[in-house]
């Protein structure tokens, strides 16, 4: 992204914290239950992923400026895959040697490719939907890209925001989930729109598509509540929709000049934590925690299990990162 060391520095640090506020969600829901205060708290965590599809239609549509659709696909490739595989594989360790669970072959292959979707096969790890949900955009993105037409912008936002709304209020086109999320579109709208506005802050077709982006945002926040809190009440749901028109609002703002913060090491490897983060927490981090507490010492037991999460993320980072690089050189993509 250009200039995103000098302008958008505040996204990483905003990356982790989103991550650790999911984090907290899973827990305060395995551990405690919804009677407990930690889940009063951290209940809204879930939000975290709202925010990462914000960010990613942000971040993609820069990235994907001046690219071929083949440097496109291999740098999104370069970035997902090699974290993912060693976080795939550390999860199914955690599951076999410590949880006990026989994760079929099958099942690991399909899902590091991340295809077990389409074949009907479970996700190892219930948080992977959000990766099938961004690759879906990937590979919109590419095919927008291949064909010529990504900065024609104005004809295939419209075309999307039209299918996206239909899709809301009738469920149809009924085969829009085969190549894009229904009901995260708006999201992934709002970011690419987000973008668009930091290049063009008077547009109004990108001014209209985001605000309404934002308007749908609301409403599908609220409906999808009741899949993310339990017993959930319709001021709940109202809650979770104006929590999503903060993160429209706050991207909003950073289009349009607020929130630049010159980015450091320190920021740059906490929004590198981020992903290995989400990827590890769950399934591995509360196999490990289910095996080392006990109830009177559980707080105890889930900030060390937090600690390990963070600190093996560190090594995935590191280790990735050289693949990522050798990788890189050898196929030679900018």
């Amino acid at each position: 992204m250009a200039s995103s060391n000098t302008r958008y520095g505040i996204l990483d640090p905003l990356r982790f914290f989103a991550a650790i506020a999911v984090i907290f969600y899973h827990y305060s829901i395995h551990f405690y239950g919804s009677e407990s205060a930690l889940y009063q708290v951290s209940k809204y965590g879930y939000l975290g992923v709202d925010f990462f599809f914000v960010l990613s239609g942000f971040v993609i549509m820069a990235s994907a400026q001046n690219r071929s659709a083949f440097e496109f696909a291999v740098a999104r490739a370069l970035r997902i895959y090699p974290a993912f595989i060693i976080c795939l594989l550390l999860t199914i360790a955690a599951l076999t040697l410590v949880g006990g669970q026989a994760i079929p072959l099958k099942d690991a292959i399909f899902n590091a490719l991340i295809v077990n979707d389409y074949l009907g096969i479970k996700n190892i790890d219930g948080v992977y939907w959000t990766l099938q949900a961004e690759l879906k955009f990937y590979g919109c993105i590419f095919i927008l890209i291949f064909l010529g037409v990504l900065k024609k912008w104005q004809y295939w936002l419209s075309i999307w925001m039209t299918m996206a709304v239909m899709h809301f209020f009738i469920k149809q086109p009924f085969f829009m989930g085969w190549f894009i999320n229904p009901g995260y579109s708006f999201y992934f709208m709002g970011g690419v729109c987000a973008y668009l506005l930091t290049k063009e802050p008077k547009n109004i077709l990108a001014n209209a598509i985001f605000f309404v982006s934002l308007i749908f945002g609301f409403f599908c926040a609220k409906s999808q509540s009741q899949h993310f809190l339990i017993s959930v009440t319709e001021q709940e749901r109202i809650v979770a929709g104006v929590a999503v028109v903060a993160i429209f609002s706050f991207f909003y703002l950073l289009s349009r000049g607020y929130f630049s913060l010159s980015s450091n090491k320190f920021l740059l490897a906490l929004g590198a934590l981020s992903y290995p983060v989400y990827l590890l927490h769950n399934m591995a981090g509360k196999t490990f925690i289910d095996a080392l507490s006990a109830k009177e010492s559980l707080p105890f037991w889930i900030m060390v299990g937090i600690t390990l999460v963070i600190l093996t993320s560190y090594l995935v980072v590191r280790v990735e990162e050289k693949v990522r690089f050798s990788l890189r050189g050898l196929i030679k993509v900018k």
